[in-house]
């Protein structure tokens, strides 16, 4: 190679290098101006994720928004009864349980002695509760000799009553109904009681009837497992509960008329084949994306509630329009189906391109030699699932949300607020299969404390689905 070549090749060399140069520092230019547009958004926000934007219980914001942020409409209206709505008030009954008489000897007005006879006289009523004190029942089993054999003969007791002293069904669901019900701790419900009787329970009696109970609704527990496997649509989700100090999780498997829960001390897929249902099950399940439920044969649909949150946060942090966009047209095919459930697939098809016509810029212009940003990464997964997000425009029986599962595992945590964490894993489970009953029994409209009772006496309800 002659000197002039090789000088040639040198210089077209370096030119190519400097050109790489440029463009590296134009892109590192362009990195930098992106990053501190990401931070000047973000120092807007301390603590950016809240109850309104992602799925952040309200109990863990730190900076609360002042006023709610909720989806819902404003009503305009006063609180309280509208205009000519007619009031409820207490009305006298025509047969009382007491009559008191108050009867007057003498005149008010020139102290004469007044005749013993009534002319007429005016009621007043007062509804009360009588006093409530505890009732000891003695059962005696007669013996009687036969006089032809001469052999004893014994009167046999009433199931279910073994000890010489021990408590009723009646005392047993009240403490059960208050303490899964009313979500009262051992102690509270002891001193209640207490108060309300005059005696006194031991928590070790409590924690009896819980067991006694919870062993009852083994058979219903079956029942309800089949009646779930059976159903066309079911809600999951789990929550987080502290059981002896120490993270566990309450999974739900619900509908509108029966609710089935189960602890456990895992989240994923380990805990849900432990509880057994969902391997089998082969209708639609309803729940927010987590991992675990997409490993099942079912069908899916996901919670359009938690995307709405996610698309505010998106909106506030990242001040991307195409959210609040999106937010609307999902809005707007909900109050659709909520007016007229049989919704053609002409407009299922018009949604579902605007759905993606929104989505796929945000797509298109990510640029894959840099992690993406939130926008960035919920905008693929309403990409990916989109037929799920959407099925309830498609599919009659399909619910807009999850929202079933989150009221069903609302009183969980009540349950821990009211009453502290899980003394052990049984408790749980008590609580885990009493509460799914009780919350079952209110579904179908029925009255807890009586249903409580017959479940210890061997007939719990079961729902009658078709109804």
């Amino acid at each position: 190679m002659g000197l002039r070549s090789f000088i040639k090749q040198k210089n077209r060399l370096i030119r190519s290098l400097i050109a790489l140069v440029r463009s590296l520092r134009q892109d590192l230019k362009k990195s930098k101006l992106k990053n501190a547009e990401y931070e000047a958004r973000l120092a807007k926000y301390e603590n950016p994720k809240n109850s309104s934007n992602s799925s952040v219980p309200p109990s863990k914001d730190e900076n609360r928004p002042k006023r709610t942020q909720s989806q819902r409409k404003k009503s305009h209206g006063k609180p309280g009864g509208l205009r000519g709505h007619k009031g409820s008030k207490l009305n006298m009954v025509s047969h009382p349980t007491h009559i008191v008489t108050h009867s007057i000897e003498t005149c008010e007005h020139c102290s004469a002695q007044l005749p013993e006879t009534l002319d007429q006289y005016e009621s007043r009523q007062v509804f009360d509760i009588p006093v409530i004190t505890i009732e000891v029942t003695e059962h005696r089993a007669i013996e009687i000799k036969c006089e032809k054999c001469g052999k004893k003969n014994k009167a046999p007791f009433p199931k279910g009553l073994t000890q010489r002293a021990q408590y009723g069904d009646r005392i047993k669901a009240l403490t059960i109904y208050l303490q899964n019900y009313q979500m009262l701790p051992f102690a509270r419900c002891s001193e209640l009681i207490k108060d309300l009787i005059g005696h006194k329970l031991s928590e070790g009696s409590l924690s009896n009837f819980q067991e006694k109970c919870h062993n009852a609704l083994d058979d219903y527990q079956q029942q309800i497992k089949e009646l779930l496997l059976s159903a066309a649509v079911l809600h999951g989700d789990e929550t987080g509960v502290k059981i002896n100090g120490d993270n566990h999780w309450m999974h739900v498997l619900s509908n509108e008329k029966i609710s089935f829960f189960g602890a456990h001390n895992k989240r994923g897929k380990e805990a849900m084949n432990d509880i057994g249902i969902l391997q089998h099950y082969r209708g639609t399940l309803v729940h927010d994306r987590f991992s675990s439920y997409f490993s099942y044969k079912c069908g899916h649909s996901l919670c359009n509630a938690h995307i709405l949150r996610d698309l505010n946060y998106v909106e506030e942090v990242f001040d991307a329009p195409w959210a609040n966009q999106v937010k609307k047209l999902l809005v707007r095919a909900k109050n659709k189906k909520d007016e007229d459930p049989n919704i053609k697939s002409s407009y299922y098809r018009r949604i579902y391109k605007q759905y993606v016509n929104l989505i796929r810029p945000v797509i298109k212009g990510y640029d894959k030699r840099f992690k993406k940003t939130e926008e960035q990464r919920l905008a693929f997964a309403l990409e990916k699932h989109k037929t799920l997000f959407l099925k309830f425009i498609q599919q009659t029986e399909i619910p807009f949300d999850n929202n079933q599962a989150e009221r069903d595992l609302r009183m969980i945590k009540v349950k821990q607020k009211v009453s502290g964490c899980f003394r052990s894993t049984k408790h749980a489970n008590y609580f885990a299969r009493i509460r799914g009953y009780i919350s079952t029994a209110k579904k179908n409209k029925k009255s807890v404390l009586n249903e409580i009772k017959n479940a210890l006496a061997g007939n719990p309800m079961i729902p009658n689905l078709a109804e």
